[in-house]
């Protein structure tokens, strides 16, 4: 499935895609930049690394999720984000389709470019298809500007998060 913005001389032909397997450098690479990491290389020595073969295992796994996937979004066919949507039912609201957004990134040079924009049309579309009463994303303290636009685009911050390491 692919989703594209209006092109003008200014914006780069916005489009999303599935990632597969063969994308797996590409997200190593991009999810460092979710943790303000300049370069994987960057990490602290004893930090743990993403790496590719990593990613292709992990996504194998997400595969047995009957709706949990991985996207990629890219700006003239250049990989420029990603993002996970996980589509579920439970019991609450009588096992409505709800969707939770998450490992959102956008590359720092394209920040500001409106493909955040489409990369979360695209992800509410695929939520609104499902049959989803809702879409929801965390987001790290830190990450203020994330916070801004998430309420530009019609997030609202609800609830409070909770989690405790294992």
């Amino acid at each position: 499935m692919t989703s594209s913005s209006t092109n003008s001389p200014y914006s780069p032909a916005i489009s999303v895609r599935l990632a597969t397997i063969d994308d797996a450098a590409a997200l190593v690479v991009l999810l460092a930049e979710m943790d303000e990491i300049e370069e994987i290389d960057a990490l602290p020595p004893d930090a743990v690394r993403l790496t590719a073969d990593g990613a292709r295992q992990i996504m194998t796994r997400m595969a047995d999720y009957p709706d949990f996937r991985v996207f990629l979004v890219l700006a003239d066919d250049l990989v420029v984000g990603t993002f996970s949507l996980l589509i579920f039912s439970s019991l609450a609201h009588d096992g409505s389709q709800q969707a939770v957004l998450d490992a959102v990134v956008i590359s720092r040079q394209c920040r500001g470019q409106g493909i955040g924009g489409v990369m979360l049309d695209h992800a509410c579309k695929l939520a609104d298809d499902a049959g989803c009463y809702k879409i929801a994303l965390s987001s790290n303290l830190k990450r203020m500007d994330a916070h801004r636009f998430y309420e530009t685009y019609g997030f609202a911050q609800h609830g409070v998060s909770f989690s405790l390491p294992l």
